[in-house]
């Protein structure tokens, strides 16, 4: 007949070491010598590099690579998974079809009537998506669209999208763009009050372009302000430079001001050695972040300084070098911008800012620790450091320039005790004395000073061990008149026990000694006294205590406890705390202030009821005055792939508050920004140099 045939009642291998290098595993698989065909069924796996194809049977052609599978067809690579009733798939081009198909890339779910698999791309026609993985039917959320590509597993990109809630139409998008992986999620909304603003509705709308160039736009609305609209951008330049734009304004309707912030960030690598930054924060008035504190999605972008960097890294195993220009602006409040509003009431600014720092440059050097003597004896380190400094109390330049070299050792004694050392000697110079203290008894010239500090760490039972410290700090000359005695600026020993049996019980007892402390008596040397317990017997209860007190005063300063409980099933939490100080009491004896200790209790309590739903109320009780300072009620359901909360806050410091959360669980939201994780990601970089780097953006 001109064929081979092999069958087999268990599974049969079979691999071609062909330009494909393609490996084939089934039940039985018969081979078509001639046609150079391969035929097989039962639990077929063929599998060429990161590509896996799975099916009841295919018909495998050598010559062509071309396989056509059938029967509970699963395609996967390393990025993605498509199901399949069958598919048609070209080992060489990397190219294929498939029809009734579903594909996974967690946690987006997609199905359509066909896709076709590009080596870079699959396109999913009459396509439906969703992270929620109940039944047709019965999904919380899906969007529909005539056509979605998802590009190499990194995003997709819908066309002509319905998004539905439950089976309700809600949004038409011409077109919809998402990252597949942990980014952000597409859209938030977010509402509450502050008596500055009065009610408000926060949109962010995150967008993405191509995995180096995404973003999210602010669209916020404030009942007592208007329409606030921001803007942050992320660009990777190439693989060692990235970008970070932010800019938020908002034209009050009340006062017709114009109000704002922004920020530039920029990181840039030559190597993993050599990298830098570029920065600018610019926040508008100074007082915009206080007003509008809401609207900041990023708690870093919250600043009332100007100020203007650019800096260069060189980092080896051995040493660092660094270089720093600064300039930072600070609001003049001696001079505010007061303006009328429409209300009547005059509406204060700062937005005059004055010149309060400037280094042109700062530069330091820093050796780690080298061998003195042998290689585990005595080691040496260094640093330097130099300035051009411009401040707001001199009003003109100063240069600073400082030294530091140490010498170190480390032992380990009867493999239980740790005994590490270190003196350092210190040399200062400034040029030019500050305003207000004269050159003879100044801060110009040069000053010298030594610093040593020692830490003896022991383990002398399974169960209790010991650290004791002691730090000494000298000026040795140029002592200004504020200095403290003979320039001894720190004179301090610390020590601590502990007690540990497993993770039921812990106990610390602690204080320290200030040899330096201007008292008088040697009770008064002694900081408080401190006493900490912890205990956890089960997983259902856990409790602590915290104590300070006054040797001197012979009193108690401060108690903190907490206690809590919860449900085998966490169908509740409860707990419990208090809190009480006394303000006349200090570790120097009574403080003559007449003032009655306060006690405050507070106690939570979350409970969940059906199957999603989940309340819990915090209420602060202050017992001394006999009133609640403070209180907290939310109301959380969980969506199953989607969780809603609902919030009410009562503070004194922030008055009322009631805002709402929707959030999509597997990508929780948070603010867009550059970590060394994602640089790498998104970058394809795979130098892990870059770590330090990247963290310049967190």
């Amino acid at each position: 007949m001109g064929f081979f045939c092999l069958f087999s009642p268990v599974v049969a291998d079979l691999s071609f070491s062909l330009n494909s290098q393609v490996h084939l595993q089934a039940d039985t698989i018969e081979y078509l010598k001639e046609q150079n065909l391969v035929m097989a069924k039962g639990q077929v796996h063929i599998q060429q590099g990161l590509v896996h194809l799975y099916a009841d049977s295919i018909r495998y052609d050598v010559t062509a690579q071309d396989v056509q599978a059938d029967g509970h067809v699963v395609w996967q690579d390393e990025n993605q998974e498509i199901e399949a009733k069958s598919m048609t798939y070209n080992l060489r081009t990397k190219e294929g079809k498939a029809f009734r198909i579903r594909t996974v890339a967690p946690p987006w779910i997609s199905t359509g009537a066909e896709i076709d698999i590009k080596e870079t791309k699959v396109i999913i026609k009459d396509a439906i998506t969703t992270s929620c993985d109940y039944a047709e039917g019965y999904r919380h959320y899906f969007m529909k669209a005539d056509r979605i590509t998802i590009y190499s597993g990194d995003f997709l990109v819908a066309e002509n999208v319905l998004f539905y809630i439950g089976k309700v139409p809600i949004f038409y998008f011409p077109f919809f763009v998402r990252t597949i992986h942990d980014i952000k999620t597409p859209f938030s909304i977010s509402t509450g009050a502050t008596d500055f603003l009065g009610n408000y509705v926060l949109l962010t709308t995150n967008y993405l372009f191509d995995p180096k160039s995404y973003g999210a736009l602010y669209t916020d609305y404030f009942f007592k302000k208007g329409f606030g609209l921001g803007l942050r951008h992320e660009i990777a330049l190439n693989d060692y430079s990235v970008l970070s734009l932010f800019g938020y304004g908002i034209q009050e309707k009340d006062s017709q001001q114009l109000r704002w912030e922004s920020r530039i960030r920029g990181l840039w690598a030559i190597s993993s050695s050599l990298q830098g930054r570029v920065e600018a924060d610019l926040p508008g008035d100074g007082l915009f972040s206080q007003d509008y504190f809401v609207a900041n999605r990023d708690p870093s972008l919250v600043s009332t300084v100007r100020e203007y960097n650019l800096s260069a890294t060189y980092a080896h195993q051995q040493y660092t070098l660094g270089v720093l220009f600064r300039r930072q602006e600070s609001m003049d409040i001696n001079n505010p911008v007061i303006t009328g509003s429409t209300t009547g009431a005059p509406t204060t600014l700062f937005s005059n800012f004055i010149q309060t720092l400037q280094n042109l440059p700062q530069a330091n050097f820093t050796l780690f620790p080298q061998p003195l003597i042998f290689k585990n004896w005595l080691k040496y380190d260094l640093s330097l450091q130099g300035d051009h400094t411009f401040t707001q109390a001199n009003n003109f330049y100063v240069n600073h320039l400082s030294g530091e070299i140490g010498i170190s050792q480390s032992l380990l004694l009867a493999q239980t005790q740790n005994l590490y050392s270190r003196i350092a000697f210190d040399d200062i110079f400034q040029d030019v004395s500050d305003v207000g203290v004269t050159v003879g008894a100044g801060s110009a010239g040069e000053t010298h000073s030594v610093n040593f500090n020692t830490n003896w760490t022991g383990r002398w039972s399974e169960f209790m061990t010991s650290t004791f410290s002691y730090t000494y700090s000298q000026k040795l000359n140029n002592l200004l008149p504020t200095d403290p005695p003979h320039g001894v600026q720190s004179n301090l020993l610390s020590g601590s026990f502990d007690f540990a049996a497993g993770s039921v019980f812990r106990a610390r007892t602690s204080t320290s000694f200030d040899f330096q402390a201007q008292v008088g008596t040697d009770a008064s040397r002694f900081s408080y006294f401190r006493q900490e317990f912890y205990l956890t017997p089960s997983s259902l209860f856990d409790f602590l205590a915290i104590a300070d007190y006054s040797i001197e005063a012979d009193a108690l300063k401060d108690f903190n406890t907490v206690l809590n409980f919860r449900s085998p099933r966490d169908l509740w939490r409860f707990n419990i705390s208090g809190n009480f100080v006394d303000p006349n009491v200090s570790n120097t004896g009574y403080v003559s202030q007449g003032q009655p200790p306060t006690f405050g209790i507070s106690g939570q309590v979350v409970f969940a009821f059906f199957t999603n739903y989940r309340i819990s109320a915090l209420e602060n009780y202050d017992l001394t005055n006999a009133k609640f300072i403070a209180r907290s009620i939310s109301l959380y359901r969980d969506l199953h792939d989607w969780e809603a909360e609902l919030n009410y806050v009562e503070d004194p410091i922030g008055g009322k508050t009631v805002y709402f959360k929707l959030n999509l669980k597997a990508l929780p939201g948070r603010p867009l920004n550059i970590s060394d994780q994602q640089l790498q990601q998104l970058n394809t970089i795979r130098n892990q140099g870059l770590t330090g780097a990247a963290s310049q953006f967190q």
